[in-house]
């Protein structure tokens, strides 16, 4: 199982758990199979990245990221949410999609 931006999903990959909208709306469920037309609707729908089950799935930067510097950047982006609510799934989600970047960017020697 890995996360994946929806950019980067092809049909025939399939969801390892359900996908819900920013507002918490079942979009897509757990074991469907990814068609064009789902994909599209997730983009459309503003979603970033989804579970996807399989062992083919490759791993990226993002998934070799060592914890303890994932961790770091986490401890450090919690300072600049401070006052954000993570009750909201969208916030949540934005969250953690800025953590990994700039993990990543650490993890390859880009300046923060």
């Amino acid at each position: 199982m890995a996360r994946i931006k929806v950019k980067e999903l092809e049909p025939g990959m399939r969801l390892a758990e359900d996908v819900h909208d920013t507002n918490g709306r079942f979009l897509l469920g757990a074991d469907c199979e990814l068609e064009e037309k789902h994909i599209r609707a997730l983009q459309a729908w503003g979603i970033i990245s989804v579970q996807i089950v399989g062992e083919n799935v490759e791993e990226t930067a993002e998934q070799a990221v060592d914890p303890e510097l994932l961790e770091q950047v986490r401890q450090e982006a919690l300072g600049r949410f401070r006052f954000v609510s993570m009750d909201n799934s969208f916030m949540r989600e934005l969250f953690n999609e800025a953590v990994r970047r700039e993990a990543v960017k650490r993890s390859q020697g880009e300046n923060r």
